[in-house]
């Protein structure tokens, strides 16, 4: 890639698997609201989100940049699944997920002077049936707080709680890597 690109997330996940990749880059994350308009799909919040994070990029790119920007969300039974905002409701939201299928919904935007491209990708995540003491063991020892749906499946909870899954892996890892690396080669 010929392209300066900038990651603008502060996600540790989506910084490694941009790594994987082999791709350079840089990270710079401007602070957005991640606030959205009511009434919006939830399936369509993530792409709403990821767009908001490059356009805040717009007036600050030359015509030799690319900004990624990206969201991902846990959705169950139509009810997005955030960020945890203590112990407690980590362990409400893990007790939710046990033994049910959800989905992982990651939205990206790709930004240049030139052109932009946004897309969703969903993944169909099946957790096993965990009991109380399992999900307190590993919000525990895992502290999951700055995780969508209070989990990351590379961890404990992903070897022993994840029954399967439909889609692309590194999606509910954080970033549809694939997808985005296809998507840069265009740019």
């Amino acid at each position: 890639m010929t392209k300066k690109i900038i990651l603008a997330s502060k996600s540790p996940r989506r910084f490694e698997l941009m790594k994987m990749a082999g791709l350079e880059f840089i990270v710079d994350s401007k602070n957005v609201e991640e606030i959205h308009p009511v009434g919006i799909p939830v399936e369509l919040i993530p792409e709403y989100l990821a767009k908001k994070k490059v356009d805040a990029y717009i007036n600050d790119i030359d015509d030799n940049t690319v900004v990624i920007g990206a969201d991902t969300v846990v959705i169950l039974e139509g009810i997005i699944f955030e960020k945890p905002e203590n112990r407690e409701h980590a362990i409400e939201m893990l007790l939710a997920l046990s033994g049910k299928m959800h989905q992982v919904v990651t939205g990206v935007c790709t930004l240049s002077k030139q052109k932009e491209v946004a897309f969703s990708e969903t993944t169909k995540v099946y957790f096993n049936e965990l009991s109380r003491e399992e999900i307190e063991f590993y919000v525990d020892g895992y502290k999951p707080y700055d995780k969508a749906g209070s989990y990351a499946c590379q961890e404990w909870i992903g070897a022993v709680g994840i029954k399967r899954f439909e889609g692309d892996y590194f999606n509910v890892v954080g970033l549809p890597i694939n997808r985005v690396y296809s998507e840069l080669k265009k740019f």
